[in-house]
């Protein structure tokens, strides 16, 4: 990793570091670092190759940051989102910049990066920064992240934070981004087709409550979740009965249904078939 930091802060505070457990690696978002600097006019970061994200919110003064070749001024209640692994420099304009920040992964990490970025949209205004500010408040308040439930408490008031940034961005925008989350969980249900998917797990992943999810789902596929769902597995199954000798029993098993007596009617509900006749064909 590059790194070069000029140590102009004034006042620092909630400085923290999270210990990596079992947990960890099992986040849609995780807390890697975070803290809240005072800046004097001399404090300047330029990094590349640190493998986390960085969320910036800036309380007061202004700042400056150089990204993706493009220059980006950093106001009061705006957020800056970079990639850390991309080379970056960010640095006060001015007399003083204040801000906290997070670095962050996890499974979500990447994905929410992009959505909320598209477009070269790295650093963002936040409308509603009450509620933006009381979900930084809730992550600041563990004094350390070491334990199970300091990992969730934090990536949950993250998850706020991000939460809030996705309506943003949906009012800037609003066809795109409820298009990526479709997309997003038109991926997660044909990739994890044969295990058992639920609407509140789909909706926690694309960030979304479930009725507006499933709303959404409907509006951009034509379909909903379960309907979605249920035709993706029976037409995986078709694949296996033309393809393969596996009995019905087997089939429905790597399809994602325990009951092969539910399995036999999504068929026929699908197809006006069983899967037998279908075999025949």
């Amino acid at each position: 990793m590059f790194l070069k930091f000029h140590n102009d802060v004034r006042e620092q505070h909630n400085i923290f570091a999270a210990t990596q457990n079992d947990l960890y690696p099992l986040l849609s978002l995780a807390p890697v670092s975070a803290g809240e600097f005072r800046c004097g006019e001399n404090y300047l970061t330029e990094r590349e190759g640190y493998n986390c994200y960085l969320l910036l919110y800036t309380f007061g003064g202004r700042g400056k940051l150089i990204y993706h070749g493009k220059a980006f001024a950093v106001c009061p209640d705006t957020v800056m989102l970079i990639d850390c692994n991309e080379w970056q420099h960010y640095r006060t304009d001015g007399s003083l910049w204040h801000f906290r920040f997070v670095h962050f992964g996890g499974t979500a990490a990447a994905y929410l990066y992009e959505n909320i970025t598209a477009g070269e949209n790295f650093v963002l205004p936040v409308r509603n920064s009450v509620s933006f500010r009381a979900a930084l408040n809730e992550l600041f308040s563990c004094p350390r992240i070491v334990l199970p439930q300091d990992f969730l408490k934090c990536a949950g008031a993250l998850g706020e934070a991000f939460a809030l940034l996705l309506d943003e961005r949906n009012l800037a925008e609003p066809h795109v981004l409820p298009r990526a989350r479709i997309l997003r969980a038109k991926e997660l249900i044909e990739k994890n087709y044969a295990k058992p998917l639920s609407l509140d797990s789909l909706a926690a992943e694309c960030f979304l409550s479930k009725f507006y999810f499933v709303r959404l789902f409907r509006l951009h596929t034509g379909f909903s979740p379960v309907a979605y769902l249920r035709s993706f597995r029976i037409t995986q199954a078709q694949t296996f009965l033309k393809s393969t000798d596996l009995s019905v029993e087997e089939i429905a098993e790597r399809v994602g249904y325990e009951d092969v007596s539910a399995f036999i009617r999504a068929f026929r509900q699908v197809t006006g078939i069983t899967p037998n006749q279908f075999r025949k064909l």
